[in-house]
């Protein structure tokens, strides 16, 4: 008893020190900043990065079709695809069939 009352202030310490060592791992395990979201943050990044790789492909085949579109290399294959996809138009020699739903 005498050893408890003589290093009182010790062992306050260390039981704030440990209580805080306990609350730094819990927060590490199970805190809103814990290995779980470092790994949620993790499959999200490499979501983002193989979204980001579709869009520039995408961007990439656009920016190419628009090169192709440029005056002074017209592809006349593609201006006919655009003209039959987008204004619904047909070579006078084509025969077109209608398909209604």
């Amino acid at each position: 008893m005498l050893l408890i009352q003589r290093h009182r202030l010790e062992l306050i310490v260390a039981g704030a020190c440990l209580a805080l060592l306990c609350y730094v791992v819990w927060q590490g395990v199970y805190g809103p900043r814990s290995f779980h979201y470092r790994d949620r943050l993790a499959r999200q990044y490499a979501q983002l990065q193989a979204d980001l790789a579709a869009v520039s492909g995408q961007r990439l085949a656009r920016e190419e079709q628009v090169q192709r579109l440029r005056p002074e290399t017209i592809d006349a294959d593609l201006v006919d695809e655009l003209a039959r996809r987008d204004l619904n138009m047909a070579a006078p020699s084509d025969f077109v069939v209608l398909v209604r739903p």
